[in-house]
């Protein structure tokens, strides 16, 4: 149990610094910035642009390292708990290395296709709430709370 837990907290660490450069490139802020700087006609739709893209790059950042960190504990201690029962009992094992792969193949399409398909989600919901909020108002801790319940329903 500890050696998988050893293993699960290695791979997580690993995988979820891949998941965040993955996010920060599908919400790549530093475009709109150079574009805010260079003093252009459109800025109040960069300001909506990026203000989209700031609450979208908060959400899927939660909900993916989220994911990644359950999905990958549950199917290495499940992997794990069929090795150690095929090392104690001397009949036929229960699931062979390719089994393992193709199971554990499912966190790497999270890794990768999976979280843009994430992000698109998240960005349509973050859209509906989020673009009626005008950029002038200001707006208190419990209203940007308010907002991150209203993007999760």
């Amino acid at each position: 149990f500890e050696s998988t837990e050893r293993t699960c907290n290695q791979t997580i660490l690993s995988l979820s610094k891949i998941v965040s450069e993955s996010i920060v490139n599908l919400l790549n802020t530093e475009d709109i910035v150079k574009k805010l700087q260079d003093s252009p006609d459109n800025k109040l739709a960069l300001w909506e642009q990026m203000k989209i893209m700031i609450f979208t790059r908060i959400c899927v950042l939660v909900y993916a390292l989220s994911i990644l960190n359950v999905t990958l504990r549950v199917q290495l201690n499940i992997i794990g708990g069929y090795l150690y029962r095929d090392s104690v009992r001397e009949e036929e094992p229960m699931i062979d290395s390719d089994l393992q792969a193709k199971y554990l193949s499912l966190c790497h399409h999270f890794v990768g296709p999976g979280v843009e398909d994430l992000k698109n989600q998240i960005e349509k919901a973050v859209k509906r709430v989020v673009e009626p909020i005008s950029l002038k108002k200001k707006i208190t801790l419990q209203e940007v709370e308010q907002v991150f319940w209203s993007i999760q329903t």
